[in-house]
């Protein structure tokens, strides 16, 4: 077969192929792999040769990469499996002809690798495909089927996969049209299997048997032997005898197996040998009624099998209840004649033009289909049993059984006459009705079960597919269906019902295809009520793909039938993709439908009556957040149809609906202010919430959801400016529980905040809330009143924050002190009360919380502080541009101090850290106005601007100057830029910023980006500090890193947390190339300082990280070497082992590789000494070695000194 041509440049769909890409490597290794399978030498190896296995290997990978599109595979397939089968045919052939010789040279693994790769095609294509491609000659019959008969005389070999070709193989050659007595040779000297005892010695008998074998047999093998005993005994030679005799065993098989083991044994299950055992024989069944053409020699057998599939053995075992219901499904299609599948559809009529009549004459027509009745077909007595049975199946708890049920119920319903075919479709329809109650309209499924109503809409909607639905059937079960539309029944911290849902969309969509004009008729009596009830699934629904579910039916209610309102129009804002997120759907596209009349009554009924109740937290405040949105759409109708049922909720038993009801009247309170105020009985519910919730409910389980609700309640009045009153001191109450007992307060401190604007406190109110702060136990109710002092106003506050956030006990009560410290000056500056001193005080103690770094069990607890601290002080400088000036104005040194603390910030680890700080410094250096010229911040603000140019977005993903998108979020990206300003030239800022880097430099994974970044950056630099007379640019020279490196190195050892990452970041930098340009005499303080560090330490890791220091120091001059070998050899002394081995293996590299000491004859005797004696260990050998190492490297050190 040729190659197609294929588009080499053509583009995936999504991350799925779309043309077979690596089919010329493929064909390639294909031909590799049939050239080295051929070798007839081969064949008696017990294995494959290993590359030929690696060639599977790979090729098998790129095979697995097309289960998702396996079509893309259809161009090649004849060619390789034509290629593979070519060469197994030439293998059987071989053996099959040598299998009979006492010595048989030919292995039966040697062929495990093609049948391997030939069963990956059958797993990814299809097995139904991969046989067209098979040879089916008849002289192939006897080859395969001795070799498989070989094959299972071990079944405990691991060659599965050839026996699974062989078997669907066979299934093939069973198909052949001839009769097998006539192609039988008579063979009788096949090798004996223990499982099997038969006397039959003929062709079709053993056939049989070994077919048999393999039933009870886990994995592939069952499935090949299944249609290879259906198509074999389907066949007429074979009907006779052998087909009635097979049922029969299979139902004795079965029965057998159905029994237990145990019968004493309470709840006794059966084993897994018994499990498949049944499975294997169910399965021959359902193959073999799938391939039968008539039911004729089954009469016998029938009433045996009925007995079988109403057996309740089978209960725990959800495959085996799947295969009884295709194999009565396939045996009731059997006895049904297929003729009569288009006569139960007579009312839907094929004529296009009859379906889009809309005349009398089609609307009588159409009436006349319905009431019209099928020819008489005699229908066998048993076919109520069998349909009894599957209707029993849509009750069962797995879906695999209930979606099967429903699918044989369609499809013997098609063949059923008419008047039968309505029978069912009611017992259907009354599976939704058991255990239901309705009054006055509504349906109450609190006490059904999800596993039936989800196996009846499943039912409905084949039969719907089907055209089985008439349209008296029609309006009785649409209501139903719509109810299955928003069932959802609770269950402790969970709901069952989505799959109900699912399956309702379902039946909808199926609906829409039902083609006579008299279901288009009760469509468009039913049709606002479908649109909307779908309408409001589609954009409320918890579950993103029952959303899309009823997105999809609508809009094939649209395509088909025209009879929703504004179809189009809205299909268009309920797509896949706009449903697909759930913020999206409740808050944007719900506003945008509810704009049309017919959709915004419905919307908000759904709304108020289910979704605010919703078991789900997150989904409660996503309809709360919808109903803000929705509520000024039509203030009339919330007020007078839905408020009173909302305020009756809000002091429900049940926690989910009562915070529902409360945080919903929250929203309409503050949406339609203007609407309640006008009405008093309006007005007077509303402001009766809190007191219509009882005391228990705000102190026992649920009381912080409740609370939280509450709080909600009361920062909505406020806002929204109603006359609170008298209420001001219980509401006060509530918020300072609340406070006390949730344990997230930050959107408590949002309403906190409104009823503070709305409701002055008292002293004594403002007293408590201080109080609170300072109780000396530590919890989450005092870090909540922390927060809550944000919303007060008085200069007693803002000293008792500030000094919270350098000295609170917990990292907590820091970080709430730093947000609540941005929160009390925004709010000071919008009431006009922000002094500079306040301004001051609040900007040096967010500096002090910029220098903590805290750490405990859960990691940097510190960088909470450190960000709340950033963003705080980006809210303080966002808000007024004079910030800066006038903070230089009156401490031009805080001021410095800070842009170095912001500069350092932007080096830190932690991503949203680094985000808080770039997004700071950019208001500094181009939203702040620094007007004195002559000042050290103006003139650094204007070399930093030059160094960190602007860039045109914010600071979370702006484009850079490049043209390419930045973040400070990009370690690579945010380092590259920043590392920039080191060239400035005032040390208060560049050293800050260096350590930062450094500091950063020493972490995985970040660590590469930061040395890099200084790396990049030193290559730019000259050798020595100068002035560029030009630009009058401060140039900052390589000697000066090597310097900052060196002042780092000299600070107090033993609280110093900088040491370790300078030694880091010096080797790696050295070992870089980075700094070989700098002045020779900057490099002797750098050791010297090593040294210090070095001296008398017995801290393995530090010492470690001088030793390797030392040993990059080695390679950069000639005295450094000497220096630094000498001290590498006065560390093999160490009384720590691990530092001996660890400056034996330094001393090695530096003397024996690089050579950085001339040791003349010596080197050998050294490199021996060094690399063979055990430095980790104590004893004399020990000592003598470094002796002699000694005596052979000092002389040298000594004489290079001269």
């Amino acid at each position: 077969m040729s190659d197609p041509v294929q588009n080499d440049n053509a583009e995936d769909v999504g991350s799925v192929p779309s043309f077979f890409r690596e089919h010329a490597e493929f064909l390639h290794l294909l031909d590799e792999v049939a050239t080295s399978a051929s070798n007839v030498e081969s064949w008696t190896l017990p294995n494959a040769p290993e590359e030929e296995m690696r060639l599977i290997r790979e090729m098998k990978k790129t095979l697995d990469v097309y289960q998702e599109q396996p079509t893309c595979l259809d161009p090649y397939l004849e060619r390789i499996v034509s290629r593979l089968m070519s060469v197994v045919q030439e293998y059987v052939y071989a053996f099959h002809d040598t299998m009979y010789k006492p010595e048989s040279p030919i292995t039966v693994t040697r062929m495990d690798g093609i049948f391997d790769l030939l069963y990956t095609l059958c797993k990814v294509r299809g097995y139904k495909v991969i046989l067209r491609f098979f040879p089916h000659g008849v002289a192939d019959v006897e080859p395969v089927f001795a070799t498989l008969w070989r094959f299972s005389v071990d079944l405990e070999a691991s060659n599965w996969p050839a026996r699974y070709t062989l078997l669907i193989w066979l299934s093939l050659l069973a198909m052949i049209p001839f009769d097998i007595e006539s192609i039988d040779s008579g063979t009788t000297d096949l090798p004996a299997i223990a499982e099997l005892g038969t006397s039959d010695v003929s062709l079709m008998g053993r056939w049989v048997e070994l077919g048999k074998l393999f039933l009870c047999k886990p994995g592939c093998e069952m499935e090949g032997a299944a249609v290879m005993l259906s198509r074999l005994l389907s066949r007429r030679d074979s009907a006779a005898v052998l087909r009635p005799e097979f049922i029969e065993w299979a139902a004795r098989e079965i029965t057998n197996a159905a029994r237990p083991i145990d019968t004493t044994a309470v709840n006794a299950g059966l084993q897994i040998g018994s499990v498949l055992r049944i499975n294997g024989a169910l399965r021959v069944l359902c193959h073999l009624f799938s391939a039968m053409d008539s039911h004729a020699t089954l009469d016998a057998q029938i009433p045996m099998l009925l007995d079988i599939f109403q057996m309740d053995a089978f209960d725990q075992h959800s495959i085996t209840r799947k295969l009884i219901s295709k194999a009565v499904q396939r045996l009731a299609l059997l006895m049904l004649p297929a003729t009569n599948a288009e006569m139960g559809r007579a009312y839907a009529r094929p004529s296009l033009r009859e379906n889009l009549s809309n005349n009398a004459g089609a609307a009588s027509d159409s009436m006349r289909d319905d009431e019209a009745e099928s020819p008489d077909v005699e229908v066998p007595l048993e076919m109520e049993a069998f349909v009894g049975i599957l209707l029993q199946k849509l009750h069962d708890k797995d879906t695999i059984v209930r979606w099967s049920a429903a699918k044989g119920i369609g499809r013997i319903s098609e063949r059923l006459p008419m008047a039968l075919a309505r029978e069912i479709v009611l017992a259907v329809g009354d599976i939704l009705k058991d255990e239901t109650l309705v009054d006055n309209g509504l349906i109450d499924v609190a006490m059904t079960t999800e596993y039936s109503w989800h196996g009846a809409l499943l039912c409905l909607a084949e039969l719907s597919r089907r055209g089985m639905l008439y349209a008296q059937a029609l309006r009785q079960i649409v209501p139903w269906v719509v109810r299955g539309l928003t069932y959802e029944i609770q269950r402790g911290d969970y709901s069952v019902g989505s799959n109900v849902r699912d399956a309702a969309c379902y039946v909808m969509w199926s609906l829409a295809r039902i083609p006579n004009p008299s279901s288009k008729r009760v469509f468009a009596e039913m049709s606002v009520e479908m649109a909307t009830t779908l309408i409001s699934v589609a954009v409320f629904d918890r579950e993103s793909n029952v959303r899309r579910a009823a997105s999809a039916a609508f809009q094939e209610h649209v395509g088909r039938q025209s009879a929703f309102p504004h179809g189009i129009s809205v299909l268009q804002l309920a797509d896949f993709f706009s449903v697909g997120i759930m913020r999206n759907a409740f808050v944007v596209t719900s506003r945008k439908i509810a704009e049309f009349d017919e959709y915004k009554h419905p919307l908000l009924h759904h709304l108020c009556t289910v979704t605010v109740y919703h078991w789900d937290l997150k989904t409660r405040e996503l309809a709360v957040k919808a109903l803000r949105e929705l509520a000024p759409l039509s203030p009339a109708y919330v007020r007078t149809h839905l408020l009173p049922g909302i305020v009756a909720n809000v002091a429900s038993p049940f926690l989910a609906v009562r915070h529902g009801a409360i945080t919903a009247v929250a929203a309409i309170a503050e949406t339609i202010a203007v609407e309640l105020v006008s009405h008093t009985d309006a007005s007077k519910m509303v402001l009766d919430v809190a007191d219509s919730i009882p005391a228990r409910y705000i102190e026992d389980f649920g009381a912080s959801l409740t609370l939280a609700a509450l709080t909600t309640y009361m920062g909505s009045l406020s806002r929204a400016g109603w006359s609170i009153g008298e209420a001001q001191g219980k509401y006060f109450a509530l918020f300072e529980l609340a406070f006390i007992t949730c344990k997230t307060v930050d959107d408590i401190v949002v309403d906190f905040t409104s009823f503070v604007d709305a409701c002055n406190l008292t002293p004594d109110q403002r007293l408590r809330i201080v109080k609170h702060t300072q109780v000396a136990s530590s919890g989450t109710s005092r870090e909540s009143f922390v927060l809550a002092v944000g919303a007060l106003e008085k200069p007693s506050d803002l000293e008792l924050l500030c000094s919270l956030v350098a000295e609170g006990t917990t990292v907590e009560i820091r970080r709430n002190a730093a947000a609540a410290l941005g929160q009390f000056c925004t709010r000071a500056r919008d009431g006009g009360r922000l002094s500079i001193t306040w301004e001051h005080s609040a900007i040096l103690a967010l500096s002090q919380g910029l220098e903590d770094h805290s750490v405990d069990n859960r990691g940097d607890v510190g960088s909470w502080v450190r960000k709340q601290s950033l963003q705080s002080l980006a809210r303080i400088f966002a808000a007024d541009s004079q910030t800066f000036q006038r903070l230089n104005e009156r401490d031009g040194e805080l001021a410095i101090r800070l842009l170095g603390q912001i500069l350092c910030s932007t080096t830190e680890k932690i991503d949203r850290l680094r985000v808080a700080a770039g997004h700071m410094l950019e208001i500094l250096l181009y939203e702040q106005r620094v007007e004195a010229a002559d000042s050290r911040l103006c003139e650094g603000l204007e070399q930093l601007r030059r160094l960190v140019p602007a860039q045109p977005n914010d600071s979370s993903g702006d484009a850079g100057v490049d043209g390419c998108e930045f973040s400070w979020a990009d370690p690579e990206a945010a380092f590259t830029r920043i590392v920039q300003a080191l060239s400035v030239s005032d040390e208060q800022l560049r050293r800050p910023l260096f350590e930062g880097l450094v500091s950063t430099g020493s972490a995985e994974p970040l660590g590469k980006f930061a040395v890099g970044a200084v790396a990049a950056y030193a290559e730019t630099l000259p050798e020595t500090g100068a002035t560029v007379a030009a630009s009058a640019q401060p140039e900052w020279g390589v000697d000066g890193i090597v310097a900052e490196l060196t002042r780092l190195l000299l600070t107090d050892r033993q609280t110093s947390k900088i040491i370790n990452p300078a030694l880091i970041v010096a080797d790696q930098l050295i070992e870089q190339g980075a700094l070989l340009a700098a002045a020779p005499d900057s490099w002797i303080p750098l050791y010297r300082a090593t040294q210090r560090v070095a001296f008398k330490l017995r801290a393995p890791l530090r010492l470690s990280l001088c030793l390797k220091l030392y040993g990059s120091l080695a390679l950069v001059s000639e005295e450094l070497s000497r220096l630094a070998v000498g001290s590498l050899l006065a560390h093999m002394a160490h009384p720590v082992l691990r530092i001996r081995q660890t400056a034996a293996d330094h001393l090695f590299s530096a003397l024996c590789i690089h050579g950085v000491v001339d040791v003349g004859d010596d080197g050998d005797e050294i490199g021996r000494l060094v690399s063979e004696t055990e430095w980790a260990q104590e004893s004399a050998g020990v000592k003598d070695a470094r002796a002699q190492l000694t005596a052979l490297v000092r002389p040298r050190l000594a004489q290079d000194r001269n």
